[in-house]
């Protein structure tokens, strides 16, 4: 296995220090170590000692972020169907949102996905309604499921995400489950309506999310479906740990099984081309980005798998994808030991214009944190700046790194919460984390400051960043398992700022894979429009910059495989459509 001395040498310091994972056979590991398969008897219902401790009610006006209540606010509820006792690690999954601007009105809307029901009997998985939350300005927000027809419950659903997949400008849905994917159509007058079948997008067993990207270029954007493991309730296994007490039986009963691509053939249907792209037969994946991370000009995949090594695929003019992760570094920790991978995300976190890639990984691991050294290797660097030991205690799911204080630096939110019920070592309900960026150097741990919200304790799963009231500052909504999601209104809006949204004209219009740059306080800050980034969730897509009064109100955007435009006179405190084609056009050269 390749990796740079440096990383060798942070790996030998870690041990020094006492660092290293525990062993992954330990009692309190997710991997039972009996098991035989669960008899299809009647489930028990959960002692109260599972019952969800209450959170603070009131809400906070310390910290970075304030949690805002009130009659008119989210009113929404993720249900895993956990308290029927079958103890099935179906239920410990969780599910994602989406930021989406459904009605054309400037203002983000919410998508969360509902969950489902559980019982020990036949058909005894069926799914929840999901729900589609209006913003009306002014921090209110007003439930459009029943009028957007998006009512009817369907698979017990996981992730979901947002392309156009269509290319007529108006955002659609996948969402992603257990027993299949299902596809919304915008119908541009408020309304979506299914279109699974027609558009041939059959997903079978159990899909965790998806993501988008043009990775042919065609013109069309393709889908990615990550899926998980081969289970069902008739080869769940029944596991006590060692104090007796009855839990979920971890991954690592489980066989993997391959995610799926499937090609937008710009008809209206999708052809599956997992084979012909070579994706690898076995993963267990429960997330992806997709963006460009060598800067060749193709879409580039990194899958975040449960317990087994991460993939990295990178993109080229021609299928199969080729896959990487090992030597590239971004397969395992730094002993070259597989991880329990979850949420992801990929920005420029040093300020050297390169995309790193961050994920967060299970109880007992160090979240991962990996420099792009621009050869195409990476350098493990969670020790090196700040972030090992902090998040250990922890499981973390949906993640970002974003630039929450506005001064041109990525920080780091991550939601966590348990999927063991009785862990002596940890509790069910866990305290988010905030990181903030110091000057790219290190990470400071500020989820004290961080507001009410990160003082209480929570089952965090998906979660989504953006600006909600358009103040240029990134807001923050998280779902929960069984708890009411959160609203999080970001309280350090910047002192001006320009926003800008990428469409592309000869390609995919949502851009995926597209570099924006403008130059800040002196230097050159570096994000990307990327698809899949969190934990089955799908933030804004639209990009911040913040700005002083001597700085160039200009933006040089990278197209994806195609040219360099630079965009000037740009206002601030609104969003900019940058069109590709409208630009002063930097070189004659294709970005690969």
């Amino acid at each position: 296995m390749f990796y740079p001395a440096i990383a060798l040498l942070l790996s030998i310091v870690i041990v020094v220090l006492g660092c290293a994972p525990p062993d992954r056979d330990s009692a309190s590991s997710r991997s039972p170590i009996d098991g035989s398969p669960q008899e299809q008897t009647a489930c028990q219902p959960k002692s109260l000692s599972t019952a969800l401790i209450e959170s603070d009610g009131n809400s906070s006006t310390h910290g970075w972020f304030e949690e805002i209540r009130g009659e008119k606010q989210l009113d929404f509820t993720y249900r895993s169907g956990r308290h029927s006792g079958c103890y099935y690690i179906l239920e410990g999954m969780g599910g994602g949102l989406a930021m989406i601007d459904f009605d054309a009105d400037g203002d983000l809307d919410l998508f969360f996905t509902g969950g489902g029901s559980i019982s020990a009997t036949p058909n005894g998985i069926q799914g929840l309604p999901n729900a589609l939350f209006r913003n009306d300005g002014n921090w209110q927000f007003l439930n459009v499921t029943e009028k957007s027809g998006l009512s009817q419950p369907g698979d017990y659903s996981h992730g979901c995400a947002v392309v156009d997949f269509n290319q007529d400008g108006s955002p659609d849905l996948v969402v992603c489950g257990y027993g299949g994917c299902r596809l919304y159509v915008n119908l541009q007058d408020a309304t979506f309506r299914e279109v699974t079948h027609a558009a041939h997008l059959q997903s079978d067993g159990w899909n965790i999310a998806a993501a988008s990207g043009d990775f042919d270029q065609d013109g069309w954007p393709d889908l990615l479906i990550v899926r998980y493991l081969n289970w069902s309730p008739n080869i769940d296994r029944r596991w006590h740990n060692d104090l007796g007490q009855r839990e979920v039986a971890g991954p690592t009963f489980y066989d993997g099984v391959q995610s799926k691509l499937l090609r937008n053939q710009g008809d209206g249907t999708f052809e599956d081309i997992t084979h012909s792209a070579g994706l690898r037969e076995v993963g267990k994946g429960l997330g992806a980005v997709i963006a460009d991370l060598n800067r060749d000009g193709w879409l580039d995949i990194y899958v975040a798998n449960d317990e087994m090594a991460n993939h990295l695929y990178l993109g080229r003019d021609e299928f199969p994808f080729q896959e990487v992760g090992i030597e590239a570094g971004v397969a395992t920790d730094e002993l070259g030991n597989p991880e329990g991978s979850m949420g992801l995300d990929v920005g420029d976190y040093d300020g050297d214009g390169k995309l790193d890639l961050w994920v967060t990984n299970f109880r007992g691991e160090d979240n991962g944190l990996y420099r792009n050294l621009g050869d195409g290797s990476f350098l493990r660097t969670t020790a090196a700046m700040g972030l090992a030991g902090v998040s250990r205690p922890f499981v973390g799911w949906s993640t970002a790194l974003a630039d929450f204080d506005s001064d041109g630096w990525l920080d780091i939110f991550v939601a966590n919460g348990h999927v063991s019920y009785h862990d002596p070592q940890a509790a069910l309900q866990q305290p988010a984390q905030l990181f903030r960026n110091v000057m790219g150097k290190r990470f400071q741990n500020v989820s004290f400051q961080g507001g009410s919200y990160f003082r209480g304790q929570h089952i965090g799963r998906g979660a989504a960043v953006g600006d909600l009231d358009n103040d240029g500052a990134l807001d923050i909504v998280v779902s929960h398992l069984d708890e009411p999601v959160s609203l999080l209104k970001n309280r350090q809006p910047p002192k001006d700022f320009v926003r800008v949204s990428l469409r592309a004209t000869g390609g995919d219009r949502d851009a995926i894979g597209a570099l924006a740059v403008m130059t800040s306080a002196g230097r050159r800050v570096t994000r990307c429009v990327r698809s899949g980034a969190g934990y089955g969730s799908h933030s804004d897509q639209r990009i911040i910059f913040p700005v002083g009064a001597a700085d160039p109100l200009e933006v040089t955007v990278s197209w994806p495989g195609r040219k360099t435009e630079v965009f000037r006179d740009l206002k601030t405190g609104v969003t900019s459509v940058l069109v590709e084609g409208e630009g002063q056009q930097v070189d004659g050269t294709a970005s690969r």
